[in-house]
């Protein structure tokens, strides 16, 4: 299957990567987990956000980095796979970025709800929390654009609130509530600097949106260093004044639920509490907006890597965004709010992401090792000092929240073991090169004939003017083959009735056509391997699927209608025959009758569909004693070479003389470009089109129209994908993502 890979919209400037980090990293420390930090630190819970802050820049040293080596989006979960290989290690990576980034937006939802509350407390907060989630998927939906501009606006306003806050409450201050400064001593501090490190994952969710920031090799590391210093600054202020103000005592969450909120109505009445509460809902709403897109950025990264299904890769054609993933993580962060327990989501999430971030610290180490000569426009200072400072940081505080809150530490090892479950019983054969292609290569070409079953090739024809091509296309590749007869198949369509004399010389004008194209049959059925089959009917897809059910291993060829197939095709009889027939489906363009083709080129994936294909191509290039071009179109110029070598294994599976050719650039323009030195170019097509990408999931169209020689289009049937449950499933599942 070849594929073209789905592009994101770049729309994000450096403004909007500060405000992505920043705001994340603001929200659910100081308007969500506020009290319980005071709970487990007291004073020190000032202390505890300045280190954990501290502890957050060396990994985002190696963020910084790695994002100028690989631009993708994803972030850590693509980092970490392109180090390791993509084996279990990569997939157990993203799958905790994934959930743990859904799951600490039900943090935010919560504290989203109890603010709502404060300021109309007739709206209960599971209502406002909910209500939040559904929006929030939404503006998603609706573009990252629309998405990116919401957050600078949030932003912005949350830190004009802030520093307020904080130039009002050093007039307030009282030392006497510091003390005493570490009541629970400096284990508390260590614990809450446990969990208080999620908080800082704002650095990390900005790289999982890369591919939609404007020249991110530039702008990303900037943003990660800058936004980092600020928050560390905005959040120690804002802790130590909290406490400052009020007892830490009356801070926890034993006595409120607004801690924070409560500091400000002491500074400045009523209206410093409402004041604070917005500034509340601008935090977690800012919070949530980023985590949901870092997660459904994640996940449609694993999906394109073909580590979730395909769905979840699925890019809306308006909005450019991964609506499917969008959706998904919605949902789990519905359940999260409805379990509504902060200390366990908090430490959950913590886990995933300490975990997830040490293996980050280790990506880079790897690719230092792997690819010293990489250009990379930020270099981690200290190295190697930094990045292991930054790994034995994330385990020191795993052993602690694993001490602390063992049913969370349960829970984390859990949702791993579900995911390696899944890696293992839905991918058990599956490996995976990091280079664009599968390692697996093509499977033996050679047909396996029992009970003397037939490999028919099914030419439904109508227009006079490809019959003979496709007749002679099919008939070349029977003569070279035996037991393999063509049975060309041609309808006359009879209307149910003739209500007008104008239906009447329509069916005439058009019985004229159908005679031209019988008297072509008739030429054809002395010859042994023709077996011309003639059917009247008032439905020409039931007719010719009639014939394709009762023939042996069909392959059926069908005719090219023109320019614009993807606008044309929908609805007629090849697009039902791709999507129905229990069948090999090929759509063939010849550039002219009569065609000898003695150079095939064959763009090969490295896919399902492709392997499938492969079959095809080695019975056209025997007919023809063609030669045959492997062609693969890779990302990166360094993965050229290593790309050949996985080529070679498969060029060997070939009866004919076959080469390897692999590029960098796009697949559509390099296949173009280099149609005029061939006679064919044959392509696997998948089952994944859309209404404007009908035959493969990309527009074929374009290289049908634009190529210098011939194209053909396979569809190899598959048995589950076409069922006509699972289809008809699918179906309505892209319609109403692409709607």
């Amino acid at each position: 299957m070849i594929t073209v890979k789905e592009k994101l919209d770049r729309t994000l400037g450096m403004y909007s990567a500060l405000m992505i980090s920043i705001g994340t990293m603001i929200g659910s420390a100081i308007f969500v987990l506020a009290g319980t930090s005071y709970a487990t630190a007291g004073p020190g819970a000032s202390l505890a956000i300045f280190l954990a802050g501290i502890a957050a820049v060396f990994t985002g040293l190696s963020f910084a980095e790695l994002v100028t080596v690989i631009p993708k989006a994803g972030g850590g979960y693509v980092y970490v796979k392109e180090a390791t290989g993509n084996n279990i290690i990569g997939f157990i990576c993203g799958w905790g970025f994934w959930l743990g980034y859904a799951m600490s937006c039900g943090l935010f939802a919560l504290g989203f709800g109890n603010f709502i509350n404060y300021i109309f407390p007739f709206i209960p907060q599971m209502a406002a929390a909910y209500l939040l989630v559904v929006y929030v998927m939404f503006t998603n939906i609706k573009g990252t654009k629309s998405s990116g501009t919401l957050q600078n606006v949030i932003t912005t306003v949350l830190i004009a609130l802030l520093a307020l806050y904080v130039i009002a409450g050093i007039f307030h201050l009282d030392m006497e509530n510091q003390k005493p400064f570490t009541p629970r001593g400096m284990s508390g501090v260590f614990n809450a600097m446990g969990f208080l490190y999620m908080t800082y994952i704002g650095y990390g969710l900005i790289t999982t949106a890369s591919e939609e920031v404007i020249e991110p090799e530039k702008t990303i590391p900037k943003a990660i260093l800058i936004s980092i210093a600020a928050v560390i600054v905005i959040k120690t202020s804002v802790f130590f004044i909290g406490c400052g103000i009020i007892p830490w005592q009356q801070l926890v969450p034993e006595v409120t639920s607004t801690p924070m909120i409560d500091t400000a109505a002491y500074m400045g009445g009523a209206v410093g509490g409402y004041l604070f509460a917005f500034a509340g809902i601008l935090a977690t709403l800012s919070s949530i907006n980023t985590a949901v897109m870092a997660s459904s950025r994640t996940s449609f990264a694993m999906a394109r890597d073909q580590r979730l299904p395909s769905l979840f890769k699925t890019i809306n054609r308006t909005t450019k965004t991964p609506v499917f993933s969008i959706v998904v993580s919605s949902v789990i962060v519905f359940a999260a709010v409805t379990i509504r327990d902060l200390e366990h989501i908090s430490t959950v999430t913590s886990i995933f992401s300490l975990t997830g971030y040490s293996l980050v610290n280790v990506a880079l180490i790897i690719f230092r090792q792997k690819k010293p000569e990489l250009e990379r426009k930020f270099r981690v200072p200290l190295y190697p000092i930094t990045p292991l400072l930054g790994i034995g940081m994330n385990l020191f505080l795993i052993c602690n929240l694993a001490i602390s809150d063992r049913p969370a530490l349960i829970i984390a090892v859990c949702v791993i073991g579900a995911g390696i479950i899944y890696y293992y019983l839905v991918m058990p054969n599956l490996k995976y090169a990091s280079k664009g292609i599968s390692i697996v290569d093509i499977p033996e070409i050679k047909e396996h004939k029992k009970d003397n079953r037939k490999n028919e090739i099914v030419i439904p024809v109508s227009n006079p003017k490809t019959a003979d091509g496709l007749l002679d296309f099919g008939r070349k590749i029977a003569l070279s083959e035996e037991s393999t007869t063509v049975v060309p198949v041609k309808v006359n369509v009879f209307p149910d009735n003739l209500l007008t004399i104008a239906d009447y010389d329509t069916m005439m004008q058009s019985m004229g056509v159908q005679d031209i194209v019988v008297q072509k049959l008739k030429a054809y059925e002395a010859e042994s391997c023709m077996r011309p089959v003639l059917i009247n009917s008032r439905d020409a897809f039931h007719a010719i699927m009639s014939v394709v059910k009762k023939e042996k291993n069909p392959l059926v060829i069908m005719g090219w209608h023109g320019s614009g197939l993807a606008k044309y095709m929908h609805g007629n009889i090849t697009y039902r025959m791709l999507q129905e027939a229990p069948a090999d489906v090929g759509v063939l363009r010849m550039q002219k009758q009569d065609m000898e083709f003695k150079n095939i080129l064959f763009p090969y994936g490295g896919g399902k569909y492709s392997k499938m294909t492969a079959k095809v191509v080695n019975r056209i290039a025997n007919a023809y004693g063609a030669k045959i071009t492997l062609l693969n179109v890779v990302d990166h110029e360094e993965d050229v070479e290593s790309t050949k070598a996985y080529l070679d294994k498969s060029a060997a599976k070939f009866d004919q003389p076959t080469k390897i050719m692999v590029c960098s650039g796009d697949l559509i323009e390099k296949v173009v470009s280099f149609s005029g030195q061939y006679d064919l170019i044959i392509m696997g097509a998948s089952l994944d089109w859309g209404i404007q990408e009908v035959v493969t999931g990309f527009r074929t169209d374009k290289i049908m129209e634009q190529a210098k020689c011939s194209v053909l289009i396979i569809k190899s049937y598959d048995i589950f994908l076409q069922r006509k449950r699972v289809r008809g499933f699918l179906n309505r599942t892209r319609n109403a993502i692409h709607q």
